[in-house]
């Protein structure tokens, strides 16, 4: 009987693994329908909330749904436009900044002894106008954004998902519950309950944080007379949604534009301070301390899961990797046979 057992549990390993790998070629050959289904997700999480309290409040689901469907709308497709238009621009006028990237790397070159003959041997052979050709980063930009059209598609599926979610709620609990019985559909509620509820706070909290330091550090920027203000400060606001690095990843661009524009002197040196300052306070102290300790992921879990979620699906993947991995937690706490590897995954 215990071979048996220890057979069946074999089998039931090797075919969960099985059913992984699976589950994982499905994820990555059929992303242009599972990252919309899941930005619908992480978008879904982010206002139901809102849509639970308006209804209360007595106004028509039909005038909720338009409205908030509405607002999602509107907004990605400013957010979409202030992207293409940002990076449009920097294409536009890079030329001006190829004669300061050569004073630049010349500067460094004597503050760190290189040997300038071969400092300007290298920037002799570097043919900026083959770099920064429009033609080609265009074409490079349309490949890592995708073009307007294909972004309106995705726009509407998202927004399609969405709609079905925050509409068909309480019907598609209604219909589980006549198939399993009100006992089942009651374990079931509790575990959506609690992912609603974690996740919908730590996207709030995050929301409002990476708003936060878009704003102060845009602040930073135009007072340090750093070009790409907005740009700068869309792409903090975006990139701080990737836990751990995402907010040191968005500070680059401004800084390496201002060390190129004014050279190493210390206007840059205090900006560069300055920003790693907010970086600081935010993330080590404003945003744990207004978070507390919810969602309970150990930073082991969070760094695999950005590293797994960003080779799936590059830098949206990075930024959905928290919200999927803290549903899995949670899933797996209120399954029997999974709840050691909820035990792994938290920090507790």
């Amino acid at each position: 009987m215990d071979i048996e057992r220890r057979d069946l549990r074999r089998l039931q390993a090797l075919l969960g693994v099985i059913v992984g790998v699976l589950v994982i070629f499905a994820l990555r050959e059929l992303r242009q329908i599972f990252i919309p289904l899941f930005l619908a997700l992480f978008l879904y999480f982010l206002f139901i909330g809102t849509v639970v309290r308006l209804r209360r409040w007595g106004i028509p689901k039909l005038l909720v749904l338009a409205g908030v469907l509405s607002f999602i709308f509107i907004t990605l497709c400013l957010l979409a436009l202030l992207v293409y238009t940002g990076a449009t621009t920097f294409i536009e006028q890079f030329p001006s900044y190829s004669g300061q990237i050569v004073k630049s790397l010349q500067a460094l070159s004597v503050k760190l002894k290189i040997p300038l003959a071969d400092v300007n041997q290298y920037i002799q052979h570097i043919d900026w106008n083959r770099m920064m050709n429009p033609t080609q980063v265009s074409a490079m930009l349309s490949t890592a954004l995708g073009s307007f059209t294909s972004f309106m598609g995705n726009l509407v599926l998202v927004l399609l998902f969405l709609m079905f979610m925050l509409g068909g709620r309480r019907a598609l609990a209604d219909r589980v519950g006549r198939r399993v019985g009100r006992e089942r559909l009651a374990s079931l509620q509790s575990i959506v309950d609690a992912i609603e509820r974690e996740v919908e706070h730590y996207l709030g909290i995050k929301t409002v944080v990476s708003l936060f330091m878009a704003l102060v550090g845009a602040l930073i920027l135009y007072l340090g007379g750093v070009d790409f203000v907005i740009f700068s400060a869309l792409l903090i606001f975006l990139l701080n949604y990737i836990p751990t690095f995402g907010s040191l990843v968005s500070t680059v661009f401004p800084v390496v534009l201002g060390f190129v524009k004014f050279g190493f002197g210390w206007r840059m040196v205090l900006v560069t301070l300055a920003l790693m300052t907010l970086q600081f306070v935010t993330g080590n102290v404003m945003e744990p301390k207004i978070t507390g300790r919810r969602l309970n992921l150990s930073p082991m879990t969070i760094l695999i899961s950005l590293i797994f979620w960003g080779w799936l699906w590059g830098a949206l993947g990075m930024i959905l990797a928290v919200p999927i991995t803290s549903s899995l937690k949670i899933t797996f706490e209120h399954i029997e046979n999974l709840k050691v590897l909820a035990a792994v995954m938290s920090a507790e």
